[in-house]
């Protein structure tokens, strides 16, 4: 009967060896390896900057008809140009992405360093780049607007679930840093850490107020990356004196000559 039992519960293993080789092993051993995580991130913001692409040009492509059967002439020339804006910031903004995932290949000192130290200050950066490009985009196509006198066809949704996912790593690192580290490094920062809109409805006009709202704009996709620079910085200072309090409690070393 034991051997019964011992042959049962051999067989899923016999027929995985069978199937797959030694495929999920050595996939394992590279991924453990240290240089196949960070090729392995390098991939995954790759196919999120492909599919950050294809989704913005999808959303861009598919309310063109909508919006320029119900457009009056300035309008449709004013969309135009907007259109080609935004065709070029759906290209740009997920080339950050790809650009930003490639800084994570290098040599590997550790898997803690790894993921609290190089993916967590390329995802804050990468979230006020994506912020900024997409308020700087908004400020583009409101200034046509205004030139126009009209409103313009502006769309930038489709990427703003891929581009939450970085939002969404952010926000559970610093959960769970606050759960375990008695120093709440992170929490004056994470109150501005909010994606921009990615769905504004862009209308201008020859008005003071239209005009000063552009400019805003602008000013307020500098400030959005300036913030999260800030941020950077911060979490860069909070991430060094918790690496040293971790490695002075491991190997204590108190400055008082013992006799």
């Amino acid at each position: 009967m034991n051997e019964i039992i011992q042959r049962a519960l051999d067989l899923p293993g016999q027929i995985a060896a069978r199937v797959l080789g030694t495929r999920v092993s050595e996939t394992l051993n590279k991924f453990n390896s240290g240089k196949g995580i960070r090729s392995y991130f390098q991939m995954i913001y790759s196919w999120l900057a492909l599919g950050m692409t294809i989704l913005m040009i999808w959303e861009l492509v598919s309310g063109i008809n909508d919006h320029f059967s119900s457009a009056d002439s300035m309008g449709i020339i004013a969309s135009i140009i907007t259109t080609f804006i935004c065709l070029i910031a759906a290209l740009a903004i997920p080339n950050v992405i790809r650009i930003r995932g490639e800084e994570l290949a290098g040599k590997h000192t550790g898997m803690v360093q790894f993921l609290a130290h190089d993916v967590m200050k390329t995802n804050i950066r990468l979230m006020g780049e994506l912020s900024a490009l997409v308020v700087f985009t908004q400020a583009l196509c409101m200034a046509t607007a205004t030139l126009f006198n009209t409103t313009v066809y502006a769309p930038l949704a489709g990427g703003e679930e891929i581009a939450s996912m970085f939002s969404g790593i952010y926000s559970w690192f610093t959960g769970v840093a606050r759960d375990n580290i008695p120093f709440d490094f992170m929490g004056a920062a994470t109150s501005f850490a909010n994606p921009a809109d990615w769905n504004a409805s862009i209308s201008g006009s020859w008005t003071w107020n239209s005009i000063m709202a552009t400019l805003g704009m602008f000013v307020n996709a500098i400030l959005l990356l300036a913030s999260y620079y800030v941020i950077l910085s911060i979490y860069s200072v909070a991430y060094n004196v918790t690496a040293w309090l971790v490695g002075w409690i491991q190997k204590p070393n108190l400055p008082i000559k013992m006799h």
